[in-house]
């Protein structure tokens, strides 16, 4: 099309010079209805005015955003799909798109022209296909709005020259003279609460209590910001290496993974500090289809920067076309450095937290975080039971003297790292000081306070101090509120067990010791059966004499089987050998409940041929013999455990099963 000059266009109709015209070219009840509602609203108000007035034009009504862009925020006479996509537009290329002075331009002067249409002078194409076509013969009227010095507004209108001329520009002119600054207070006036509503969600987020989990918070910041900024959903992520792991959502999109959008480009683009936008997620050439078909439209990226390298970034999404404004962009920019000052805060009361509340050298909680939890548990009516199990290293000095402090160190390393790793879900263990630690456990009445502890013994007694030596374990334990009804008497009757178990204990004496006396004899080999026996004796609580009794008859079964060899230096005291071969006598009685053999004057069977019976048959189990494979510790506890009542005691059984991780780390080893 050939373009013409700009021209000065005749008066194509007169409008009556009503006093009205002359003195308020703003209805009264038009500046009502525009001050009650928001800015989207006033601006279309006002355009629907113009419109009634002047049916046959196209209006459009740009208004300047926080980063100097202009936005379309009001059409008339023209469908707004038909400008899907030319939404916003550079200062620049709108006032070379007005065809007059720049002093028209900011003195905010009504200026016609009759050339091309003026989308198509801003865009390079016109936008909307038929339904923005041409007028011919076509006018163009452009009015800037100026406000402290700035364009803040700029209107346009598109007609055919008979229906826009200077008569009409005159009106407008006049119109928007007297509607401008009411449009500009309500848009001020919702800029301010806009902001207002972020910083309230920025300061609810910055003055989150300590009570309330951070994830929380981080969740209702995120609920307002969805609302705010007119998304449909968002998320909080962080980046761990080359996995992403959710901090917190909101809004749509809860099951969707959103984060498989973030392609390595992106991810480095977040890394570098940089916000991502993607408009149109249908047509990104590195979409996932899946998250296409899922609904995924838009998607708005804000990297968050941490300490160090560390990087988490805020997501907002949408399954619309959208697009967060230049303010709402700058808001979010707020949001995500306060979100990034408050995960910094709660590092760091987390380190500080686990500095004054942990042992630095084992990595268990220490003696403050000790008296803290074992005060909360009782304080809590909750109808459950606190099982507190005080554990001592026996001769832990000696380990000292004779090894170095490193090594005893070193130990003590390896032990916090087996409660940690191996405790029961639930419980805690602490290190209350020197070579002492405890455990809290809570549970129900149905808890078994033995089973439990002396797990935890075979536990730390797996811990090898040299090649030949294991950690010792003295411990005691009380239940509260069944034994006593207060957390103090609950430490005070734990540590007391321990101490006497810790005495019963000191009358072990190796067996190749000088100066040994029969009533103190006491047998280690290491043989599988032989460490078993052991271990159940300490689940069961065997005396002394007793245990000697088991472990001597133990000897004499190895001897029988061939798998250990006579040794001189093996000095069974005459009245105990007569114990041990005994209970070999009744290695293959029955249990019948009472403990009684049938077949040998009706006499009471000691318990240490029920236990050497189980252990034995459990290891002849899990070792392979000519005709049978070996079967696995849990095919040999199934059979044990068909077998309870009839053929083994069940006490002895249950002894057995507590040691069931003892058994798979220990003799499979």
């Amino acid at each position: 099309m050939e373009e013409r000059s700009p021209r000065s266009l005749r008066l194509s109709r007169v409008f009556p010079a009503t006093k009205a015209n002359r003195t308020l070219p703003v209805p009264a009840g038009l500046i009502n209805s525009l001050l009650k509602g928001g800015a989207a609203a006033a601006f279309g108000l006002a355009l629907e005015e113009l419109w009634r007035k002047l049916p046959k034009v196209q209006a459009f009504l740009w208004v300047r955003d926080a980063s100097n862009h202009f936005r379309l925020q009001a059409v008339a006479g023209v469908p707004r799909a038909a400008l899907e996509g030319f939404e916003e537009v550079q200062e620049a290329s709108l006032k070379s798109a007005c065809l007059g002075s720049p002093e028209d331009w900011l003195g905010g002067a009504v200026h016609l022209d009759t050339q091309q249409h003026i989308l198509y002078r801003v865009f390079g194409e016109r936008p909307g296909g038929a339904a923005l076509a041409l007028q011919e013969p076509p006018a163009n009227l452009t009015l800037p709005l100026v406000a402290d010095q700035q364009v803040w507004a700029v209107l346009h209108l598109h007609a055919q020259a008979q229906h826009l001329g200077q008569a009409e520009a005159k009106w407008v002119g006049q119109f928007f003279s007297g509607v401008a600054p009411i449009l500009r207070e309500v848009y001020l006036r919702e800029q301010a609460q806009r902001e207002s509503l972020w910083l309230s969600v920025i300061n609810d987020l910055l003055r989150t209590s300590r009570e309330q989990p951070l994830e929380l918070a981080l969740q209702e910041a995120l609920e307002q910001a969805t609302r705010l900024a007119g998304a449909e959903g968002a998320r909080l992520i962080a980046f761990e290496g080359q996995a992403i792991r959710t901090i917190a959502q909101a809004g749509w999109g809860a099951g969707l993974p959103v984060e498989a959008a973030i392609t390595r480009q992106l991810s480095e683009q977040l890394h570098k500090g940089q916000q991502v936008n993607i408009p149109r997620y249908h047509l990104y050439p590195s979409q996932h289809p899946e998250l296409v078909e899922a609904g995924l439209c838009s998607l708005f990226m804000l990297p968050i920067r941490r300490r160090g390298s560390e990087t988490s970034a805020l997501l907002l999404f949408s399954a619309q076309p959208w697009l967060p404004d230049a303010l709402t962009q700058t808001l979010l920019g707020d949001l995500a450095e306060a979100i990034g000052l408050v995960q910094v805060e709660w590092a760091l009361r987390r380190e500080l937290a686990w500095a004054a509340y942990t042992d630095p050298l084992t990595g268990l909680g220490n003696r403050r975080a000790f008296e803290r939890d074992l005060e909360k548990l009782t304080a809590r009516p909750s109808g459950r039971v606190v099982v507190l199990i005080v554990l001592d290293l026996d001769d832990f000095k000696a380990i000292n003297d004779t090894y170095g402090h490193l090594h005893a160190d070193h130990l003590l390393v390896r032990l916090g790292g087996v409660l940690r790793s191996r405790a029961r879900a639930g419980d805690r263990a602490f290190r209350l000081g020197g070579d002492e630690f405890a455990l809290i456990i809570e549970g129900s009445s149905s808890l078994s306070p033995q089973r439990i502890a002396e797990r935890y013994r075979a536990m730390l007694e797996e811990i090898r101090v040299s090649d030949r030596t294991y950690l010792r374990v003295s411990l005691g334990y009380a239940v509260y509120p069944t034994e006593v009804g207060d957390p103090q008497s609950l430490w005070r009757l734990a540590d007391d067990q321990m101490y006497k178990d810790k005495a019963r204990r000191k009358g072990r004496i190796p067996l190749l010791a000088a100066g040994l006396e029969p009533t103190r004899w006491m047998l280690q080999i290491e043989t599988p059966l032989f460490r078993l026996v052991s271990r159940l004796a300490q689940v069961l609580n065997m005396q002394p004499e007793e245990r000697q009794v088991l472990q001597a008859g133990c000897y004499l079964l190895e001897l029988a089987m061939g798998r250990v060899a006579p040794a001189l230096e093996v000095q069974i005291p005459e009245g105990l050998l007569r114990e041990a071969a005994r209970i070999l006598m009744y290695l293959h009685s029955p249990w019948d409940g009472v403990q009684r053999s049938q077949g040998l004057s009706n006499e009471r069977i000691p318990r240490a041929a029920h236990v050497l019976q189980v252990a034995q048959y459990f290891i002849a189990a899990i070792e392979a013999v000519e005709g049978r494979s070996a079967r696995s510790i849990e095919e040999a506890l199934r059979e044990i455990a068909a077998q309870t009542q009839q053929r083994f005691d069940p006490m002895v059984v249950e002894a057995l099963f507590a040691l069931r991780d003892w058994l798979s780390n220990e003799l499979t080893a």
